[in-house]
């Protein structure tokens, strides 16, 4: 019987240990999981959501000292920051209501006028669009109706109206279209403002002339150089001075007396988090944890996290010198610090997180990052995670369509999104997105001179070019792009 008896207290005294032990392993993952899922959350969010968690934190937690980043605006110079306060504080009209109000007079189908107020509303304060979104974003793929050459007729549209010239990506180009508006503009003015405006520095008649001279000798140096805007009319300082003449009477400013409405670009600017910007110089390998992704050519990325509107927090433990022993506070101390730690080390894990991945999709799309939109590749979600060594549903947080997250390029921002396009391999076993391929076919249908290309021969071309696509994939794709059969084409 007593024998019995120890046995049972031996058994049951194991059962509590180890119901002890499943308790305290259940508590200690329970603890990791919640700062996981906060963790989780905080990629998820855009970033007026997170300031807002931010704030709210910051009110329930005594040990935490919070410091606002400084928001610094780069502009060009300071007549031209101070031509931007006199125009809102002279004048009442948003440029964007002042072209919104001519198009709606317009006879534009519904679609035209859709993107041509997604177009306006995404000018920024000069009235170009290169610091905003790349126009090609602004289009709903989804849409068959819109497509890259109602996009291009829109912004031309745009481009006429008073004032004219915005809807550019520069000023400069701006420049450019202003003059090709103009009833004949002199071919010398249109050769300097087609991207050799740094001509005019000096602007010595004589001095220009030579760097023009000098620039034609060394173009047709080259092996099948094109004939030049130039090559047909006589290179004289009497041409120079009538060029610098015509440019001086056209608006370098076209927005200027327009105030600037700011309810998209606001939107906007507060959900770029990452800027990716070309360095001059080369690295010897990628690193990561720097935001470095080494280049072939004489340049190297630098991905930067730019949520500058975000706090800094740091943990104050100052608060317990002199504080009473008793009060709840002081007894929950521990707590508190504990969980300022736990949310700061989130907020971190979303910063390098996010370089992390903007890395990754440099690495992969190199080529859209050095050479410009037509070059992006076929990505996906798992390649990204795979690479990385991550969860593909930690990509997916940052990158879907929903939490409007941006990237700021060269060629301008860009959803994240974006970077992720389907796309079809080519006979060497190379990827090329739909995105590509659209415009490849997009552009043979325009350049056939009236000949209306049919889906066959568009896939005998594709095909040629190495691209395996199938005439189904080039009808799908032709009306995605809102262009009809050859067949309609032909009537």
């Amino acid at each position: 019987m007593a024998f019995f008896l120890i046995s049972f207290y031996i058994i049951y005294m194991a059962n509590i240990e180890q119901r002890r032990h499943q308790v305290t392993v259940q508590t200690q993952h329970q603890k990791i999981s919640q700062k996981q899922i906060q963790a989780m959350s905080f990629l998820s969010m855009t970033n007026e959501d997170l300031n807002q968690e931010i704030a709210n934190f910051v009110q329930e937690n005594p040990f935490v000292k919070v410091q606002y980043k400084k928001n610094n605006k780069n502009y060009a110079s300071s007549d031209a920051f101070q031509a931007i306060i006199e125009n809102q504080e002279t004048y009442t009209e948003s440029l964007q209501s002042h072209l919104l109000h001519q198009i709606n007079s317009m006879p534009l189908t519904q679609t035209e006028l859709e993107i041509s107020q997604r177009l306006i509303y995404n000018l920024d304060q000069n009235g170009c669009y290169g610091s905003m979104l790349a126009p090609e974003s602004l289009l709903d793929f989804n849409n068959p109706n819109h497509t890259k050459k109602l996009l291009n007729k829109c912004i031309k549209i745009i481009q006429r109206l008073d004032p004219v010239g915005t809807c550019c990506k520069t000023l400069e180009e701006s420049l450019l279209v202003q003059a090709k508006f103009k009833k004949n503009p002199p071919p010398l003015a249109l050769f300097i403002l087609d991207g050799n405006l740094n001509m005019l520095d000096p602007m010595n008649p004589s001095v220009i002339l030579k760097k023009i001279q000098n620039y034609k000798i060394k173009w047709h140096k080259q092996a099948f150089a094109p004939e030049l805007l130039i090559d047909t009319i006589p290179l004289t300082e009497d041409a120079v001075i009538d060029a610098i003449d015509f440019i001086k009477k056209l608006n370098p400013r076209p927005a200027q007396g327009f105030s600037h409405d700011t309810s998209f670009s606001e939107n906007l600017f507060s959900d770029i988090v990452l800027q990716i910007e070309k360095v001059p110089g080369t690295i010897p390998s990628d690193n990561f944890a720097k935001g470095l992704v080494s280049s072939d050519s004489d340049f190297y990325f630098q991905i930067r996290y730019a949520s500058k509107e975000l706090p800094d927090l740091t943990i104050d433990d100052s608060l317990l010198l002199g504080m009473n022993k008793n009060s709840e506070i002081y007894k929950n101390s521990k707590s508190y610090i504990s969980q300022a730690q736990d949310f700061i080390d989130n907020l971190r894990f979303r910063e390098s997180t996010l370089v992390l991945q903007g890395c990754a999709i440099v690495k992969y799309q190199l080529d859209f990052f050095e050479k410009g939109i037509d070059f992006l590749k076929p990505l996906t979600r798992v390649q990204i995670a795979n690479f990385l060594g991550i969860h593909e549903s930690t990509v997916s947080r940052i990158s879907n369509k929903k939490n409007s997250k941006f990237i700021q390029t060269e060629w301008g921002i860009f959803p994240l999104s974006y970077f992720f396009a389907s796309g079809l391999l080519t006979k060497e076993n190379e990827q090329i997105s739909s995105t590509v391929i659209k415009s490849k076919i997009q552009k043979y249908i325009e350049q056939s001179n009236g000949k209306s290309l049919s889906d066959s021969k568009l896939e005998k071309i594709l095909n040629s070019e190495g691209i395996k696509i199938s005439r189904r994939t080039i009808a799908k794709y032709r009306q995605q792009l809102g262009i009809e059969n050859s067949y309609s084409r032909h009537f």
